[in-house]
């Protein structure tokens, strides 16, 4: 917990992409606030109560409770009207013709004048060679002329700019996620790959999000359309010299009225509408102060306990109906067929998962990136065979080696359900059931796996060619019907993209996959051939 808090606060002190880190690290602890409330009301419950509150009481998938949908609209409205005095101030901005004087060979030399001469007659390590018929220069002193890009108004402007840029990818996540949680619903009826719990969980999850947030669908709808209206009008002019030329600006210079800014009228609207999205801006340096790091962590893992509950119950497994659950030490026991889990926390509210049929396989969820000593250490301690790293903020999922866990994404849950998976197909030896529907496995006659005929689940046994070490892999033919192309999405859709990459097999998967759908080996992260 010591080290994500480390990097929280490393993230604070850098000066690039803070502004955005800190605001999703204020917005992670307003959305966390429900879940420590909850565990205050509800300290102790039965899993039949744990269920019912669920649906009535907690919201384990929503978005920024403060986020305010018709504040946004306005802005964007705002921002849309400027957009066509943004297109002009880009191609035809207010510059300054400033000249300077320098020493140059004679072939660059555009501008001779009497200054010229008389820098020549001062200066002979310039001069090249003297004959009868006069001096030959090697150098001579020239007055330069260029376009100053740098005035006031112009700074102030690729200010407004990156301020734009920064409310775009603020909020577009958040309406991304709403609208994703809003089409998984809505497409996932038709789809046959998902588990048989994996609808009664979503309509959980989704009954709060939608007493909340449904309203606002349409709304999200033509933001996000909006949003991209915006963007696409300025990346492209991004490479102009107006804004190329003044990278190396105060970025947090005061806005101040001008002449430019009250006599030209592009100058001026954008003026009007930088000082109106200033004056909505979120308060940063006011909610730096608030935000207790500490108490976030400790919610986070809060969340992610209960999760992991929630998770368990609708993934087969069942609990003792009058057991009492403390939702702050966990401690319970969960059945499914031969497999027993019991999940509890150690004394840092870590998670540990002990798999238990044929033999044992333990799993222990942290928010720790621990050295290698220290990870033995604990393997030794908690006689662990896993530990998984989770992380509350989105990254490019091929490239990350933790899982992504957060109360915006409706997907939560079913990476929390793929660990599970993982943890029963390690501790079974005998391949006799198929952990993910209860069916009967059968060994395939040609091919060293096995088969589930009623979900067609097939488990394999691979080696890594790098380590040699092997390792357990999911796969399932039906399910890969066709590959994800990044080039059929655009640059503001990635992020969809990576979401149907991941999802290619509906989390049936328990090692990475890539966008044709195989498997990346969990030890070299390198496509796994067979």
């Amino acid at each position: 917990m010591q080290n994500l808090l480390n990097v929280l606060m490393m993230s604070k002190m850098t000066k690039k992409t803070d502004q955005v880190k800190i605001e999703e690290y204020n917005r992670l602890s307003s959305m966390l606030e429900n879940v420590q409330d909850f565990q205050k009301k509800h300290p102790t419950v039965t899993y039949i109560e744990f269920d019912y509150y669920v649906v009535h009481d907690m919201i384990l998938f929503s978005i920024d409770p403060d986020f305010d949908f018709e504040k946004l609209d306005s802005m964007i409205h705002h921002v849309k009207r400027s957009t066509p005095a943004i297109k002009r101030i880009f191609n035809k901005p207010i510059i300054i013709l400033k000249d300077s004087e320098e020493v140059l060979p004679v072939e660059n030399a555009r501008v001779i004048n009497q200054n010229t001469l008389l820098h020549l007659a001062n200066h002979g390590q310039y001069v090249s060679n003297i004959t009868r018929r006069g001096v030959k220069p090697r150098k001579l002193l020239t007055r330069i002329y260029e376009d100053e890009y740098g005035i006031y108004e112009n700074v102030i402007f690729c200010n407004y700019i990156d301020d734009i840029l920064l409310m775009i990818r603020k909020n577009r996540r958040t309406l991304n996620n709403l609208l994703y949680a809003s089409n998984s619903m809505k497409f996932n009826l038709l789809e046959k790959g998902n588990h048989v719990n994996y609808f009664l969980a979503l309509g959980k999850l989704h009954t709060g999000y939608i007493r909340d947030f449904n309203q606002y669908f349409n709304l999200s709808k033509e933001m996000l359309h909006q949003l991209s209206l915006i963007s696409k009008a300025i990346n492209p002019r991004l490479g102009k010299p107006i804004y190329k030329k003044n990278k190396n600006r105060n970025k947090k210079l005061t806005l101040k009225k001008t002449n430019i800014f009250l006599m030209q009228k592009d100058y001026r609207m954008v003026y009007k509408t930088y000082k109106l999205l200033l004056s909505n801006q979120y308060k940063l340096e006011d909610k730096k102060e608030e935000v207790d790091f500490d108490l976030m962590i400790n919610n986070y893992l809060t969340y992610v306990r209960i999760l992991t509950v929630f998770a368990t119950g609708h993934f087969n497994f069942e609990v003792d109906p009058l057991h009492k659950i403390n939702m702050s030490s966990l401690d319970i026991s969960f059945e499914f067929k031969d497999w027993k889990l019991d999940i509890f926390n150690n004394n840092k509210k870590e998670i540990l998962m002990y798999f238990t049929k044929d033999k044992s396989y333990r799993i222990m969820l942290t928010t720790n990136v621990y050295n290698s000593k220290t990870l033995n250490n604990y393997k030794k301690i908690y006689d662990l065979n896993e530990v998984v790293v989770l992380n509350p903020f989105d990254e490019n999922y091929l490239e990350r080696h933790d899982v992504y866990i957060n109360m915006q994404d409706i997907d939560s849950f079913r990476r929390i359900q793929q660990i599970i998976l993982k943890g029963m197909i390690y501790s079974d030896t005998l391949r006799e059931v198929c952990p993910f529907c209860g069916g009967k496995l059968h060994k395939d006659k040609y091919k060293d796996f096995y088969q589930c005929n009623t979900c067609m689940t097939e488990i394999h046994e691979g080696k890594c060619e790098e380590t040699k070490k092997t390792f357990f892999y999911t796969d399932n033919s039906q399910l890969k019907t066709h590959s994800i192309h990044k080039v059929d999405f655009k640059d503001e859709d990635y992020w969809y993209y990576q979401k149907q990459v991941e999802s290619l097999m509906y989390f049936r998967n328990i090692t990475k996959i890539n966008h044709k759908g195989e498997i990346i080996c969990p030890h070299c992260h390198k496509t796994y051939e067979k």
